[in-house]
C-alpha cells in the first residue's frame, strides 16, 4: 500500500541526481554504467555543463545531470561529456533518444561558436565525445525507444541515413534487491531502497534494515558520504511509504546506528516538519476542501506524533540544524548544480544554526561558492 499523501512529483528524480553530485556515488555509478571505461573518469574534477544553451523543454528537466569530465587512458586525455538523463515513471518517455540527440548537438553547437570567435589562426576544430545514458530507476525494465531508427515511420528503406545515436540505458530493474545490497558500494547498497519501494511492508524494512546495516560502515571511513545516503533513504523512505511505517523506519536506523541517535532523530524530524508544511500549504490552497481537511489533519497528527513528542529538547534544536542544513544544501545545488565535497562538509559541520539561515538568505546574491560566509 501506498502513502496516503502524495510525494512531491520529482523526488525519485531529484533524489538520484543529488546523489551523483558526490564523486564518490558517480564514480560507483560510471562504474555500474560504462564498466569498461570507469577507470579513466576523473570524477573528482567533474563539473557541471551551463543549461543557457538547452532548449526550453531541455532545462525544465532539472534532475538531469550534464558533466564534463576529464578522462585519461593509455591514447591520451581529454574531457568527455556525460550527460545523465535520470527517469523513474513506468511510462517512459518515447522521446528519450531524440531528447539526448538534443542535449549533444546544442553542446556541439555552443562549442563550435566558441571555436568560431577565437581569432585566426584557430586550432583544428575538435569536439568533446558525448555520453549520454539514461538512468531509469522505475519499476520494470525500459520498454520504450532505445534509438533514432525506433522513432522513424515508413519507408524503411530510408532509416540507413538516421544518426547512430543510442545512449546508455541503466535499469535499476535490472538488479534484484540482494544483488544491489551485495554489490559492495554503497551507492548501489542505498538504490536498494528505491528498489523495493512498492514492495511488502515486511519486505520493504528488511531491505532498508540491511542497507542501514551495511551503509554504517561508511561512518568511520566517509561521514559526511554516509549522512548524505542515509539521509538520501531515509527521505525516499519517508515520502513514498505509508505514513504508518515512519516510526518503525526510525527505529531500525536508531537501533543500528546508536552512536548517531541525534543526527537521524533530525533528519527524521525535518521530514516530519515538511510533511507538516506541505499539508497546511495544500490546505490554503484548497480552501476548506477535502484537501485541506487531509491535508491539515495529516500535517497535526505528524506534528503531534513526531514534532511534539521531540518537544523543545536538545533533539528538536538538532532538528531544526539539520533542516537549516538541508536547506542550504538543496538551494546551493539548484544554485550551482553541484557542490563540492568539502562544502558540504563544512555545511554538515556546522553548529551554528543562525549562521545557517544567514547563508541560505544569501544565496540569491551568491556569485560563487568561494563567497559563502560559513
Amino acid at each position: 500500500m501506498m502513502p496516503q499523501h502524495e510525494p512531491p512529483r520529482n523526488l525519485p528524480d531529484q533524489v538520484i541526481r543529488d546523489s551523483l553530485n558526490s564523486a564518490a556515488n558517480l564514480r560507483e555509478f560510471l562504474n555500474a554504467a560504462l564498466p569498461q571505461l570507469a577507470g579513466g573518469f576523473d570524477c573528482e574534477q567533474a563539473h557541471p555543463i551551463s543549461r543557457e544553451f538547452l532548449w526550453d523543454d531541455w532545462r525544465n528537466r532539472e534532475a538531469d545531470l550534464p558533466l564534463e569530465i576529464p578522462f585519461h587512458s593509455s591514447g591520451g586525455s581529454g574531457t568527455a561529456v556525460v550527460c545523465v538523463l535520470i527517469e523513474h515513471q513506468s511510462d517512459t518517455d518515447t522521446m528519450m533518444p531524440l531528447r539526448a540527440l538534443y542535449f549533444g548537438v546544442g553542446y556541439w553547437d555552443r562549442k563550435l561558436k566558441e571555436w568560431a570567435s577565437q581569432s585566426p589562426p584557430r586550432p583544428p576544430l575538435k569536439l568533446p565525445p558525448v555520453v549520454p545514458i539514461i538512468l531509469y530507476t522505475g519499476p520494470t525494465p525500459w520498454g520504450s525507444n532505445r534509438t533514432i531508427t525506433d522513432l522513424l515511420d515508413e519507408p524503411k528503406v530510408f532509416h540507413a541515413f538516421a544518426p547512430q545515436w543510442e545512449p546508455i540505458f541503466w535499469n535499476l530493474a535490472h538488479y534484484t534487491p540482494r544483488q544491489l545490497l551485495e554489490s559492495g558500494l554503497p551507492w548501489l547498497q542505498m538504490l536498494s531502497v528505491i528498489r523495493v519501494e512498492r514492495a511488502e511492508q515486511t519486505e520493504f524494512q528488511s531491505v532498508f534494515r540491511e542497507a542501514v546495516q551495511r551503509l554504517s560502515d561508511l561512518q568511520s571511513r566517509e561521514s559526511v558520504r554516509w549522512s548524505e545516503l542515509l539521509r538520501i533513504m531515509v527521505t525516499y523512505a519517508s515520502w513514498r511509504r505509508p505514513a504508518s511505517e515512519r516510526g518503525s523506519l526510525e527505529q531500525i536506523a536508531l537501533q543500528i546506528v546508536p552512536t548517531r541517535n541525534e543526527e537521524i532523530k533530525g533528519m527524521f524530524q525535518t521530514i516530519a516538519d515538511e510533511l507538516i508544511e506541505r499539508g497546511r500549504v495544500e490546505g490554503r490552497a484548497e480552501g476548506r476542501s477535502e484537501g485541506r481537511a487531509e491535508g491539515r489533519s495529516e500535517g497535526r497528527a505528524e506534528g503531534r506524533s513526531e514534532g511534539r513528542a521531540e518537544g523543545r529538547s536538545e533533539g528538536r534544536a538538532e532538528g531544526e540544524l539539520q533542516s537549516s542544513r538541508d536547506t542550504l544544501r538543496r538551494l546551493l545545488l539548484r544554485r550551482f548544480h553541484q557542490v563540492p565535497d568539502a562544502m558540504i562538509q563544512r555545511i554538515e559541520s556546522c553548529v551554528d544554526v543562525e549562521k545557517l539561515k544567514a547563508a541560505i538568505e544569501s544565496i540569491l546574491e551568491l556569485q560563487s561558492l568561494d563567497k559563502l560566509d560559513l
